[in-house]
This record gives C-alpha cells, structure tokens and sequence, in this order.
C-alpha cells in the first residue's frame, strides 16, 4: 500500500507538510487543489525502486493534470512526460523535459501535432490504428526522419468496468485489434519507421 506521510491529521487538523489545509482554504478559498511535493517524490521513489533491476522510463501523463508546477516536479525528478496534444507537448517542452522522454499517445493526432512532435525529436509515438502509423510514416518520410512507434494493442479484454470509460474491448476505439497486431509489426518492420 502507498502512503502519502505528508498528508496527515494533527488531532483534528488535515494537515498537508506541516500546513493546515484550515489556514490554506482561509488565504486562499474554495474550491481549492492542495498538493504535496513531498508526497509525489516519495510514491514516485518507490515506483522508480519497484522497476530498478529494468531499463526504463517513467513517464508522467500530463493529462492527469495540466499544472506545469506539477509537471515540473516529475521532470526535475528525471520522468519523462506522456502526452495526448499538441497542448501537452507544448506544456512538456515549456517545463523543461528532454524530448527524447516524451511518449505521444491517444488517438486523433492531427498532421500537424505529428510534424511538431516528430520535429522536438520526441521518444516515440504510441500508435493507435494502421491509418495513423501510415500517416506517421508520411509525415516523417516528407521530413527525412525515421519516426521511433510503438504499438497499443487492443486486447479485447472486459475489465468489467463502467461502458463509457472501458479501453480494451474490441469495439473501443483504443488501439490495435490484437488478432491484427503481427501483420501491423511486419508492416512497421519494413517501412521508414522504427518500431519499438
């Protein structure tokens, strides 16, 4: 289980490092979002503990949250930064990550979101569908660059969730039909892309 030290009760007191949530809310008003850096950079040593014995990369998804304070504090711990726009890439470079750790992913990635990535020198694009990856293909072909891809796969898997926020069924718009991914990764394999 993951706790978060930095949040805790004094008596009656929520305190968040050291500070009364009472005193913030006073000075600032509500609704109001309480983060705590000390939290994030505990629970984040333990995923980075959890995956030491292996060559990786963990990567913060901006679109769980756009703050670029927040965003800076992943960077700064050495994350790279998974995006879904052409906002987000914006955001990614704005906060200072190494492009070479950012990951493109999500569907709907306009030609023009895939020509400034490609052009950041980004890591690589998570590819949704045969259409996008050939798309990727022209654009870093009309640019003279080998475009690095990997693969969401589509596993057709019920995660017994609710329907309007499944990813993995067969009908959802969410990556490659598995039963389809062999002849996407040969197809990958001899074109202009790498694939990862």
């Amino acid at each position: 289980m993951i706790r978060a030290p930095h949040i805790y009760y004094d008596k009656d007191n929520l305190m968040v490092e050291g500070v009364m949530v009472e005193e913030i809310i006073n000075e600032v008003g509500t609704p109001a979002y309480i983060y705590s850096k000390s939290s994030f950079i505990v629970q984040l040593n333990q995923l980075k503990d959890a995956f030491k014995s292996h060559s990786s990369i963990i990567c913060y998804s901006i679109k769980v949250c756009h703050n670029t304070n927040i965003i800076k504090i992943f960077v700064n711990e050495g994350c790279g930064l998974d995006i879904v726009s052409g906002g987000e890439l914006y955001r990614a470079l704005k906060a200072g990550v190494n492009p070479r750790k950012i990951v493109y992913s999500g569907v709907g990635k306009t030609s023009r979101e895939i020509m400034e990535a490609i052009n950041a020198d980004i890591l690589m694009f998570n590819v949704e569908s045969e259409q996008e990856l050939e798309r990727i293909n022209r654009i870093g072909s009309s640019l003279s660059r080998k475009v690095p891809v990997s693969i969401r796969v589509n596993p057709g898997v019920d995660a017994k969730t609710h329907p309007y926020i499944t990813t993995g069924m067969k009908e959802n718009k969410f990556g490659i039909d598995s039963g389809k991914v062999i002849d996407i990764f040969k197809l990958a394999r001899n074109r202009e892309w790498d694939s990862i």
